[in-house]
């Protein structure tokens, strides 16, 4: 008895475990004894957990599973898969999950990637969408314009006429002044004639 006693003491101690290896505690149901038991490893699962007699037996998670931190559950997680507009960032390898990130021109929301908003006319744009945010546009100040030929165009001051040219059409939020010379003007071909 006395034998039994000693080898069961390091195991009810938790003696022998590492000072920052992870465990949890069990009553153990054959001796109905308090046990603290090793955790497994990321990368494995709970095989059986430990008895009076023996420690904790842990598992290697399979192809396509994970475990990322010390646990001690039955099954390994499934990993995750990259849905529509994804593309894979860091494969799932065992201890991690899969990191998926939205495609060039996308970003998350909630569930699933989304097309970045376009500007309307007269915004401008004030941030560029990334794979985790949406693109920021803004309305253009009075004086200000977003030049609606140009893609995701920020919005400018409008530009001063020349000193011999004559403000013929004034900016609007999504088009600059439009100036000219009298000269220009009354060209014969000019893109004035033009219906």
């Amino acid at each position: 008895m006395f034998i039994f006693t000693v080898v069961l003491l390091p195991v009810l101690s938790g003696a022998g475990l590492a000072a920052d290896e992870p465990t949890y505690r069990r009553t153990d149901p054959a001796t109905r004894q308090q046990l603290r038991c090793k955790r497994c490893p990321p990368g494995t699962r709970l095989g059986a957990h430990c008895t009076s007699s023996s420690e904790t037996d842990c598992v290697p998670c399979g192809p396509g599973m994970f475990t990322e931190f010390w646990n001690y559950i039955p099954e390994c997680l499934r990993c995750d898969a990259c849905s529509d507009h994804q593309r894979v960032v860091r494969p799932c390898n065992g201890t991690v999950n899969t990191v998926c990130e939205c495609d060039a021109g996308f970003y998350w929301n909630q569930r699933f990637c989304r097309r970045h908003s376009e500007c309307k006319p007269g915004h401008g744009l004030k941030a560029s969408g990334t794979p985790h945010r949406d693109r920021v546009c803004e309305l253009c100040a009075g004086g200000h314009f977003a030049d609606v030929r140009k893609t995701h165009a920020t919005c400018v001051t409008h530009s001063a006429c020349k000193t011999n040219e004559q403000l013929v059409l004034p900016g609007s939020r999504w088009h600059d002044n439009v100036c000219a010379t009298c000269e220009h003007l009354t060209l014969k071909d000019s893109v004035w004639d033009y219906h």
